[in-house]
């Protein structure tokens, strides 16, 4: 069972992807945006996976993925971004700066779990 965190501010898209995560046996914390997402991974928690919107308020998800790739403890984590909003450019703009998949809203229920089965080998 891996724990993995979910960074979204809208509460149909939490209750979505925290059951699929649920229901995959792992088992999902859920952080309503980007700087308590940054907190909880910073605190005593050992997630092995976040999935993350892009457009949130207190800290954005190109934020977020840019002060987890700082930071050392947490360089190697994978990270699923959920999006609505972002073209082609900003799509290869966040995976080079470190998003492992992108995954378009609204999230197909195949492709998440295809994602967080890699992610949680």
């Amino acid at each position: 069972m891996a724990k993995i965190l979910i960074a979204e501010d809208d509460a149909l898209s939490q209750r979505f992807v925290s059951t699929v995560v649920d229901r995959m046996g792992h088992c999902a914390f859920v952080s309503p945006n980007g700087r308590h997402a940054w907190e909880a991974l910073c605190s005593e928690n050992r997630f092995e996976l976040l999935i993350t919107d892009m457009m949130m308020p207190g800290m954005d998800g190109t934020t977020l993925i840019r002060t987890i790739r700082e930071d050392k403890r947490l360089a190697k984590l994978p990270i699923i971004i959920m999006s609505a909003f972002i073209g082609v450019n900003e799509i290869a703009g966040l995976l080079e700066i470190g998003a492992t998949w992108f995954m378009p809203k609204p999230v197909d229920r195949i492709m998440l779990e295809d994602y967080i089965n890699r992610a949680i080998k």
